[in-house]
């Protein structure tokens, strides 16, 4: 993830996500969602036996 600013661009599933401090998003927010976006994958990949 490349870094200008205080914003920076997560490529999640192939489609970039903005995060940017001063939308009034925490960081940890941001965390957390990565995290659960994370189990769901686990979880698909475990339905088709990957």
């Amino acid at each position: 993830a490349e870094v200008s600013g205080q914003g920076a661009e997560f490529w999640l599933l192939g489609f970039p996500v903005d995060v940017n401090p001063s939308d009034g998003v925490p960081f940890l927010d941001v965390v957390h969602v990565l995290q659960e976006v994370q189990v769901q994958v686990k979880a698909i990949r475990r339905l088709h036996g990957v």
